[in-house]
């Protein structure tokens, strides 16, 4: 017994994630440029024939910088934050969009239990090099697609 307890121990202790800086606001600099971050966020709550409707969030998160974006730049992950309750999406459940060398697309689809009557915060963490960065939206609004 003592065994599985130090092993469950263990394993959450290593699911610790790094703590988000929710002072940040929607733009940092990375190498030389300015990044800027906009969110948009969605339920689609469109009927659809033949399955359970689910209530799925999608985003659509852009990172819009002043010159080139560094290649060795990474999407860690995203944050959701709406009143106490927080959602980490981790990044390999992220798509990354390159539309150009100064424009990527962070998109994703979850299901999370968000009131879209109210606002949230996003954050988006970023790995340059061994230095982690973040970029927060405050008050995004959740649009609802009928």
């Amino acid at each position: 017994m003592k065994k599985i307890a130090l092993v469950c121990a263990l394993a959450l202790a290593g699911c610790s994630t790094t703590q988000v800086e929710w002072q940040q606001d929607n733009q940092i600099k990375v190498a030389e440029a300015t990044v800027v971050l906009k969110s948009n966020l969605w339920i689609n709550k469109m009927p659809s024939i033949g399955e359970a409707q689910d209530q799925m969030l999608h985003g659509a998160i852009y990172l819009q910088a002043t010159s080139d974006l560094p290649a060795e730049l990474a999407v860690e992950g995203l944050t959701i934050k709406q009143g106490a309750e927080t959602w980490l999406i981790d990044g390999n459940d992220l798509e990354l969009r390159t539309h150009s060398e100064t424009q990527w697309e962070v998109a994703f689809k979850w299901q999370l239990e968000v009131d879209d009557t109210q606002p949230v915060d996003v954050a988006v963490q970023l790995k340059d090099g061994e230095a982690v960065k973040w970029l927060v939206e405050h008050d995004v609004k959740v649009d609802t697609v009928y």
